[in-house]
């Protein structure tokens, strides 16, 4: 049994296929031209390419909230290599390394580059180490590319990075301290991933017949 990242999935507004449509093709079709990404599926806008990792665009709610970037519950956001930010609103500039919002408000971190890939997905915490321990535990990825008490890089592809925040956890599925953006993973046996995710220290939120949602112990939310 193995789990692996399928999706980074982003939310968006929309309770409709209209709303839906509205709200998220606007957004798919932006990071699939930054990354030089297809859209994989339109019914439920899915990016991708041959290699790497996947970005969905999810469904709600309809009073979704923008993140507040830097303020607000603890977020995910992606750490992004391309050659343009493609006209993203310019959040900060810290020089080697700018922070942008997608159309619809997701922070991402941009770093020049000729080849346009996702280098990392950061998780907002506030113990890098301790969450950093529960991932590798649960993707099986012992080894570290950085190790502080503020930040913690699991190697793999992408990376997984863990930055020191004392914002409020997501507390899924609470409008007011929305997950923004979650994961989800993929595995050939879901039962014994279920309790594998449990035996790690994942708290279960909700189940469903084709997906199951958990939370890490920050709180944020994912699915397998």
């Amino acid at each position: 049994m193995s789990l692996t990242i399928q999706n980074v999935v982003f939310a968006c507004p929309g309770n409709t296929p209209e709303s839906y449509d509205r709200g998220a093709r606007p957004v798919a079709n932006f990071y699939a031209e930054l990354l030089a990404m297809e859209i994989l599926r339109a019914d439920w806008f899915v990016v991708g390419n041959e290699s790497g990792v996947r970005l969905a665009f999810g469904d709600g709610p309809i009073d979704y909230q923008p993140p507040g970037w830097p303020d607000g519950a603890q977020q995910i956001h992606l750490d992004i290599a391309a050659p343009s930010p493609l006209g993203a609103q310019l959040l900060q500039d810290n020089g080697e390394w700018r922070v942008y919002a997608d159309p619809i408000g997701h922070p991402f971190c941009l770093v020049p580059s000729d080849r346009a890939y996702v280098r990392r997905i950061v998780i907002d915490c506030p113990d890098p180490q301790a969450l950093a321990s529960f991932y590798s535990s649960l993707l099986d990825r012992p080894e570290r590319s950085l190790d502080t008490a503020s930040r913690v890089v699991l190697a793999g592809t992408p990376e997984l990075a863990f930055q020191r925040s004392t914002s409020p956890a997501p507390r899924w599925p609470d409008p007011a301290y929305p997950q923004q953006v979650h994961l989800d993973l993929s595995t050939t046996d879901v039962p014994a991933a279920r309790a594998h995710a449990l035996t790690v220290g994942a708290e279960p939120l909700q189940t469903g017949p084709h997906h199951h949602v958990f939370a890490d112990p920050a709180g944020h939310p994912f699915c397998i």
